[in-house]
C-alpha cells in the first residue's frame, strides 16, 4: 500500500462526474425508539422467515456500523472540500445512531425469548469483524465499507421503493427500518467517494463486495435458521417455502436488488447512478409524522 493513491486511481470520467445531489442532506437523527411488547414476534408480514432474516441482519448492525465509521475516520483527513467533510461527519453521526437504535431493537428481541441467541449472534459478528481489523489493511477496510454500504443502500431501496413492502412491517418496528433505509440512501456514496480519493482500484472494491456478500449471507443464513429452529418453524415446509419465496422468488426482497448489486462491478459505477433521492423526501415526510406523534 506504499504506492501513492494518485497512481492507483483509475476513476472513469462518468463516475467522477457523479456526486451526492446537493438537495440530499446527511444529518444524524436520534430517534429514541421504543419497541412495544405489543409488537408481534413475526413483525414482517407475519412471516417467520423474512422477519428472522431481518432480525439476523439487525444483530450484525451495531458492530458493523462501528467498523464502517472506523474505516472512514482513518482517511477523512485526505478530504479538503468542506462539503465533503460535512458529509463525512454526517455519515459518522448517522452510523453511530444506527448502532444505538439497532442495539435497542436487539434488546427488544431478547424480550421475545431470544436473549441467548442474540448474544451468540452479536458475539459472532464481533469475532468476524475483529478478523477484518486484523487481516485487512486500512485500504481494504475502506474498500469493504464501500462495498457493504452498497449492499445496505440497495436493500434500503428495496424497502422504500415499494409501498407494499413498507406496509408489511408492523407499525411497532416500521419507524426503525424506514429511518435506517432513508439514511442509508442519503449517505450511500460517502465511503465510496472516499475510497476513490485514497485508492480507487476497481478490482479491490469488487473483491470486497464478493467477500462481504459471502460472509453476510453465511451469517444471516445461519442465524435465520437458528431463530426458526428455536421457534420450531424449521419443520414446517409451507412456512419455509412462503418465506423463501418472499425473499428469493419473483420480485422477492433479495431478488429485486440483483440488477443494482451487479452494477457495482462496472468500472464506471457510482452509487448515485441509482438516483432515488425522491424516495428520501417521500418517506422522510412520513417518518417526521411518526416521530412527532411519538414525541407528543
Amino acid at each position: 500500500m506504499a504506492t501513492s493513491a494518485r497512481t492507483l486511481r483509475t476513476v472513469s470520467p462518468v463516475a467522477a462526474a457523479i456526486a451526492t445531489p446537493d438537495h440530499v442532506s446527511i444529518k444524524p437523527q436520534r430517534m429514541n425508539l421504543q419497541f412495544s411488547s405489543d409488537t408481534p414476534r413475526y413483525w414482517f408480514d407475519n412471516d417467520p422467515v423474512v422477519t428472522h432474516f431481518l432480525n439476523a441482519m439487525s444483530l450484525s448492525f451495531p458492530d458493523g456500523e462501528r467498523f464502517f465509521v472506523d474505516s472512514v475516520r482513518q482517511f477523512r483527513d485526505r478530504v479538503e472540500d468542506p462539503k465533503r467533510q460535512k458529509d463525512i461527519s454526517g455519515f459518522i453521526g448517522q452510523e453511530a445512531m444506527h448502532s444505538l437504535e439497532h442495539t435497542s431493537f436487539n434488546r427488544f428481541l431478547d424480550t421475545k425469548g431470544y436473549a441467548k441467541l442474540t448474544k451468540q449472534a452479536e458475539k459472532t459478528a464481533r469475532l468476524l469483524l475483529k478478523g477484518a481489523y486484523i487481516r485487512f489493511t486500512t485500504h481494504e477496510q475502506l474498500a469493504a465499507t464501500a462495498a457493504l454500504e452498497h449492499l445496505t443502500a440497495i436493500l434500503a431501496d428495496a424497502l422504500l421503493r415499494d409501498d407494499k413492502t413498507m406496509a408489511s412491517i408492523h407499525p411497532g418496528a416500521r419507524a426503525l427500518w424506514m429511518w435506517h433505509a432513508i439514511e442509508e440512501t442519503e449517505h450511500k456514496a460517502v465511503a465510496f467517494d472516499l475510497y476513490q480519493d485514497v485508492d480507487g482500484r476497481h478490482a479491490q472494491r469488487k473483491f470486497m463486495l464478493i467477500a462481504g456478500t459471502v460472509f453476510l449471507a453465511a451469517y444471516t443464513g445461519v442465524f435465520t435458521w437458528k431463530f426458526l429452529k428455536q421457534d420450531g418453524m424449521h419443520k414446517r415446509p409451507l412456512v419455509l417455502a412462503r418465506g423463501l419465496w418472499k425473499l428469493f422468488g419473483r420480485d422477492g426482497l433479495v431478488t429485486r436488488i440483483v440488477p443494482d448489486y451487479l452494477d457495482f462491478f462496472r468500472d464506471d459505477f457510482h452509487p448515485w447512478m441509482h438516483e432515488n433521492s425522491a424516495l428520501i423526501a417521500k418517506w422522510r415526510r412520513q417518518l417526521d409524522d411518526i416521530h412527532e406523534a411519538q414525541a407528543a
